[in-house]
């Protein structure tokens, strides 16, 4: 464990950006704060995953690089076979490859298959029989395939992870993933949960109950305006539960009471088909976060002081998580908070406890 905080990722260029050389400023600034691992985000505008991650490893040395995350459904398995061991080598074994369900509307647009429990069950299988230089020919949820294979087994294939919220996602990574990236405002008891899912999960399956990685996300503002604030947490909030079925998943999730999205969702904001992910900043939706209940800000993610912030870091350990991902403030905005933090940090219990992730074999959880 080469940096300091190996428990602790957090994400590059998070939200919508046009500016993707930003990231050439925020991967060598994480990993001189010390922080374990950066999480480049997949947008399919300026946020091309394969090329942040390339250049991530290009500028650094130490910190580890996740996809955080990708949608299988809109890449080809041989070009998602080319990128994870072209990156696991290039970086000298510090890269894992993260994936996610998405969404439905949005493989329709794009005119891909739509994502599934058997695709995301079925693609992890794939890598590492093509990984271990194995070939597939046949038809399967991913598609209909001649032959694939590589020229030359990969020596050292990348670990995967799996971003999950829902109970049948968060069995099937502990069945067949490396690690598991729990979706952010979750509230403690929801971590708790969850990471008890993929652990039975992971014994039920014949694997090490820890075998599975747990990681948290946790949208962080420590010491930040309160319009920055705002920005962060219920602006970024409000992206998720403005969604029809995502924001009642999150809500059950957390035992929340899902009749605020009817006044969310109707809030006149959003007249005409507006979306608050596409159609405004998240300095422009105060008016409608205004309608959260204050309790779900302090129950799922950690807004105040840089002491108040690392105690809730700390709060997502005793809940079992594994490592935290770092969501919404950049590496600019964490030093003050990564200083509390190593005052209050359990160093003895990462020291004898990797939270990275660790590549499996073919077959694993079958």
């Amino acid at each position: 464990m080469s940096q300091e905080f190996p428990e602790l990722g957090i994400y590059t260029l998070p939200g919508r950006i046009n500016d993707p050389r930003r990231t050439l400023e925020e991967v060598p600034l994480a990993e001189k704060l010390g922080i374990g691992s950066i999480w480049p985000a997949e947008r399919y505008d300026f946020k091309n995953v394969e090329v942040l991650c390339g250049a991530a490893a290009a500028i650094t040395s130490k910190i580890k690089i996740a996809t955080g995350l990708m949608n299988y459904p809109t890449h080809h398995p041989m070009a998602l076979c080319s990128f994870g061991a072209t990156m696991s080598h290039l970086s000298d074994n510090r890269f894992a490859m993260g994936f996610a369900r998405g969404f439905d509307a949005l493989y329709d647009i794009f005119g891909t298959r739509r994502a599934s429990l058997q695709g995301l069950r079925e693609t992890p299988e794939l890598l590492r029989a093509l990984w271990s230089g194995g070939t597939f020919s046949g038809e399967n949820s991913l598609g209909k395939f001649p032959y694939l294979y590589m020229n030359e087994p990969s020596s050292c294939p990348p670990p995967m992870l799996l971003g999950a919220m829902g109970p049948k996602t968060l069995a099937l990574a502990g069945r067949h993933y490396d690690g598991v990236l729990l979706h952010p405002f979750l509230t403690d008891r929801g971590v708790a949960e969850a990471t008890d899912i993929v652990r039975n999960a992971s014994l039920e399956a014949g694997r090490a109950r820890d075998a599975c990685k747990v990681w948290a996300t946790l949208v962080i503002a420590a010491d930040q305006s309160e319009e920055e604030t705002l920005a962060i947490g219920p602006a970024r909030l409000l992206t998720y539960v403005h969604m029809a079925g995502y924001g009642e998943l999150l809500c059950k999730a957390n035992g929340w009471d899902p009749a605020v999205l009817t006044d969310v969702r109707n809030h006149r904001l959003f007249e005409g088909g507006k979306s608050a992910d596409q159609d405004f900043t998240r300095y422009e939706t105060a008016e409608v976060t205004s309608l959260f209940p204050d309790q779900w800000m302090m129950e799922s993610a950690a807004l105040g002081s840089a002491e108040y912030c690392a105690n809730r870091i700390n709060d997502q350990f005793d809940s079992g998580a594994d490592g935290v991902l770092f969501h919404g403030s950049l590496p600019r905005q964490v030093n003050g908070l990564l200083s509390a933090y190593r005052a209050l940090r359990r160093a003895d219990y990462f020291e004898a406890n990797d939270p990275w992730f660790s590549p499996s074999p073919p077959g694993t959880g079958l």
